[in-house]
């Protein structure tokens, strides 16, 4: 079963929309939760919402149901990556957007589906990893073509695995005799690479690491952020809200410090008293800390318990 994250406090903070009549931006619509959510608390408003997904499958749930809520003129839907927001908004000839909500986090439709490859629960399950079923690079092929060098790096920098050089090692050696296909086969590399002090003592699962940094990579989930957030921006209208949902310290620091940035980019040296590089802030902060899901969410969707919402208005 599908539960929106944060579904009360994206409501919230979009609350201005409820007199709107403009666009919307759904940078990840997955079956379509929390967009739903805003229109049917909102029935009087007028704003469509542009609804982008590069999961094909999780695009097709989601037309069904809109359809299902007699909802479709209230849409307009995109198969493609929201790191081409830019490119999106020319086609639709839109120049600005009312307000834009990412949800970065994996979708429990991705993994329930076992057989793509995001879970490790399977050991049969393909080595898959993709988004979007149309483009060629999967987790195979990293597993079976990066250099050792490669995926330490992604080990290190996305999946924030303390044995990231063992299991870089012993990877490229047992590909030498066996391409990897399953969840099985990387699993077993993954055993002979970590301590078994940590993988049988530690509450979280010895491979969570690994498949995280790896969906990452096949993704491009972390590389792109900071121009994206900044492309967003960019094309927000002045008093309108971004919301960022964010599942893993890694991306929330990317989020955080544009941010940050974007609130505060004057580059001039602590000692001169006032600013003189002309940079001026584009967006003001809603909080310094992140919203976080309260313990009656948490109780119906454990799922949700690592997701941080950082929240920021156009200037």
């Amino acid at each position: 079963m599908h539960i929106p994250v944060l579904k009360k406090e994206v409501i919230e903070e979009f609350a201005y929309l409820a007199d709107k009549d403009g666009f919307f931006v759904d940078g990840t619509l997955g079956l379509g939760g929390h967009s739903l959510a805003l229109l049917e608390s909102f029935p009087k408003s007028r704003f469509k919402i542009i609804g982008i997904d590069k999961d094909s499958s999780a695009q097709k749930i989601a037309e069904k149901n809109i359809d299902e809520k007699k909802l479709s003129d209230r849409f307009i839907l995109v198969h493609t990556d929201f790191s081409n927001i830019k490119e999106i908004l020319i086609d639709l000839q839109i120049g600005e957007i009312d307000g834009a909500l990412i949800d970065l986090g994996v979708s429990s439709l991705q993994l329930d589906q076992k057989e793509r490859g995001f879970s490790f629960e399977d050991p049969t399950a393909l080595l898959d990893m993709r988004m979007d079923q149309s483009q060629k690079v999967d987790a195979r092929f990293i597993l079976n073509n990066y250099p050792k060098w490669d995926l330490e790096k992604i080990l290190k920098e996305y999946g924030e695995e303390k044995f990231a050089k063992n299991i870089a090692k012993n990877i490229t050696q047992a590909r030498v005799e066996k391409h990897f296909e399953t969840v099985g086969d990387l699993l077993e590399v993954l055993m002979q690479s970590i301590p078994k002090k940590q993988i049988y003592g530690s509450r979280k699962h010895f491979a969570t690491n690994t498949f995280r940094a790896l969906r990452m990579e096949v993704n491009h989930e972390v590389d792109r952020l900071e121009k994206t957030v900044n492309d967003f921006v960019e094309h927000l209208k002045p008093g309108s809200k971004i919301a960022i949902i964010t599942f893993h310290s890694i991306e929330d620091r990317i989020v955080k410090n544009t941010l940050r940035t974007l609130s505060n980019p004057c580059e001039c040296p602590a000692e001169i008293p006032y600013c003189v590089c002309g940079k001026k802030p584009s967006v003001e902060l809603i909080s310094n800390k992140p919203i976080i899901p309260t313990e009656d969410e948490l109780k119906s969707n454990p799922r949700a318990r690592s997701a941080k919402m950082r929240v920021a208005i156009k200037i």
